[in-house]
């Protein structure tokens, strides 16, 4: 009796676990995205940043070595450009170029299987979904949550949705196409120009002697909701990751 509740209770363990990192990686995301778009959406923004947090999200949860490939891509481009002082748009530029090469010319495991295209699609829907709710919450109803719930909602809530919409599709057998590869370019050329820009706006931080950038400022305004919006984030996740093993939701990357 006590091997099988072990047996049992590890997988719940694990599956937390990783949807832990899906939060940590979903709140800076989110928090920032839409502090950089507001100017230009006003209160749609929550729901843009929303669902560029939901597909980023579904990338490294279903297709793992895609999307940390994508960050490497991203790091190796920015770190060297900071250290040479270029233009901030030439680490951007250099993401994008390796990544639509690395599409086409690496081969990862499972890739075609994985169809990373359509899951990023599904979590950006979803997480445009999830947004949008809490808009409509908020515009029709009155109920303003605070950041710590608002990214506890949306983890939980994009991650639900997402993964039960991914489990219930028809899988099929893809043969190597240049579509494949193309939608793997892009998708990894988004990461990694995220990644790029990220590194670059922490460094800006720490740089004393330089002009704060945009994305520097925006870090430095976010920066006092991120630890309680972080640790919401991560708990929601692992409970939603915990109760999907828990109910039996298949993980996304096996079919």
């Amino acid at each position: 009796m006590d091997q099988a509740v072990t047996l049992r209770v590890s997988p719940v363990l694990i599956r937390a676990a990783v949807w832990t990192l899906i939060g940590m990686i979903y709140a800076p995301l989110y928090l920032v995205v839409s502090q950089l778009l507001a100017p230009a959406l006003g209160a749609f923004a929550s729901v843009a940043a929303a669902g560029i947090a939901g597909g980023i999200g579904a990338a490294f949860y279903g297709a793992r070595q895609l999307a940390l490939t994508a960050s490497l891509i991203g790091t190796g481009c920015a770190m060297p450009a900071m250290a040479a002082g270029t233009a901030p748009w030439l680490p951007s530029l250099a993401a994008v170029l390796v990544s639509i090469a690395v599409g086409f010319l690496v081969r990862f495991p499972r890739r075609c299987t994985e169809d990373v295209g359509l899951k990023v699609l599904v979590g950006f829907g979803m997480g445009t979904l999830a947004g949008a709710l809490l808009l409509a919450g908020e515009r029709l109803v009155g109920v303003q949550l605070p950041m710590p719930a608002v990214l506890a909602f949306q983890v939980s809530v994009t991650g639900v949705l997402y993964v039960g919409v991914i489990v219930m599709r028809p899988v099929h057998a893809l043969t190597r196409g240049r579509f494949c590869d193309l939608s793997e370019g892009l998708v990894i050329a988004v990461i990694a120009v995220i990644a790029a820009n990220g590194l670059a706006g922490l460094a800006g931080i720490f740089d004393e002697g330089a002009s704060s950038g945009p994305l520097t400022t925006i870090l430095l305004h976010v920066s006092e909701q991120l630890p309680a919006g972080l640790i919401a984030a991560m708990f929601a996740g692992a409970v939603a990751g915990g109760l999907l093993e828990l109910f039996e939701f298949d993980w996304v990357d096996r079919g």
